[in-house]
């Protein structure tokens, strides 16, 4: 079994890549330094170029669309983000256009905005999730399977007069708080040119049905898992008597906006070393068979570890990096300890009143 699932995931993590011009690379914020949803960019300055994502990542004419991106016109820059324990993915987009085309609603142009549109397959199912090819009836396909087990996001930009993003699917509530959150800047009004800063982060999902969060499956973001991910620009510039602008995507499949097997491969990174303390002392622990009150202990301390000490609150100690402890008696209230030691220090993390053993 576990050889087969192996297979299948090496099979998935392949398809993903092969449409992209290399992996992304999502940036790890370290929980302090979280970005802010205020539509400023400074919290965004710790993650360098190398998270940079620029108009010469994406594919504009030579992947199916008529027309590139002149970065005269449009010059976009986007960066993601993550934070362990958090699963969310942040997103800073920027973008300075010549023509920022956003006119009120109308019948006749219901959605025409620029659009910045992201599409996240995060436990890499692959294969198409707006419409199901199985299911004939329209109606039912929406409903059943529109944006179940991957997302699209057609985020506006800016939303004007409009919901801030428009959920391809049948669960708009995915774009709502507490699963999702926005906030922009920019100074500029329909037709002129300027810059925009967009910040937001949304919830990717293994399953999102159309009836709510009741029965939805929230996607486990773990350090060095590779997701599927790419992003559209959509720049529209209708009203000029030029050409209308560019749409491009960073996958060079134009299916990436409804498949996930057209999307890139999206790697959550793990919190640079400059932002590790030299050695910090954590472990967590399992109560793994209550009959014999046996606990078993894991060491997570950051840093290089070459000694451990552990102290159970029972009086016995082990230097073992991850004991197996049994206690004699039950234990309430436990305090237990652990004091670690390594080339650029000494660190203790002491856990009070949650070691319980019956």
């Amino acid at each position: 079994m576990r050889i087969t699932f192996l297979l299948l995931l090496t099979t998935a993590a392949a398809f993903a890549l092969d449409p992209c011009k290399g992996e992304v690379k999502i940036f790890q914020f370290p929980p302090a330094l979280m970005p802010h949803i205020d539509g400023k960019t400074d919290d965004w300055k710790i993650a360098g170029e190398q998270y940079t994502y620029r108009n010469d990542k994406l594919h504009g004419a030579e992947c199916g669309h008529p027309r590139g991106i002149n970065p005269k016109d449009l010059d976009v820059s986007v960066k993601v983000g993550w934070v362990k324990g958090l699963d969310r993915l942040y997103f800073l987009y920027e973008a300075y256009d010549d023509y920022w085309d956003f006119a009120l609603y109308s019948n006749a142009r219901p959605y025409q905005n620029d659009i910045f549109e992201i599409s996240v397959d995060a436990d890499l199912s692959g294969g198409p999730f707006i419409a199901n090819p199985q299911i004939k009836d329209p109606v039912e396909g929406h409903f059943r399977f529109g944006g179940t087990h991957a997302q699209n996001y057609h985020i506006f930009t800016p939303p004007v007069n409009r919901q801030w993003c428009m959920v391809w699917g049948a669960n708009p509530w995915i774009a709502e708080f507490p699963w999702a959150h926005s906030a922009y800047d920019y100074r500029f009004q329909h037709g002129e040119g300027g810059k925009l800063a967009l910040e937001f982060w949304i919830t990717p999902f293994d399953y999102a049905p159309s009836d709510g969060p009741g029965r939805a499956v929230v996607s486990k973001l773990v350090e060095n898992q590779l997701i599927g991910l790419s992003w559209a620009v959509l720049d529209f510039d209708r009203g000029q008597k030029k050409a209308p602008g560019g749409n491009c995507t960073l996958s060079s499949n134009p299916l990436s906006v409804k498949d996930g097997s057209a999307l890139c491969g999206a790697r959550l990174m793990p919190v640079e070393e400059r932002f590790l303390p030299g050695i910090e002392a954590r472990f967590s622990f399992q109560l793994v068979d209550p009959a014999r009150r046996l606990v078993y202990f894991k060491d997570e301390s950051l840093g290089e570890v070459t000694k451990w000490t552990w102290h159970f609150g029972d009086g016995e100690i082990s230097h073992e990096p991850n004991p197996v402890h049994i206690y004699s008696k039950p234990s309430i209230k436990t305090n237990v300890l652990l004091e670690v030691e390594g080339p650029k220090g000494k660190s203790r993390y002491s856990r009070h009143w949650e070691v319980n053993v019956p």
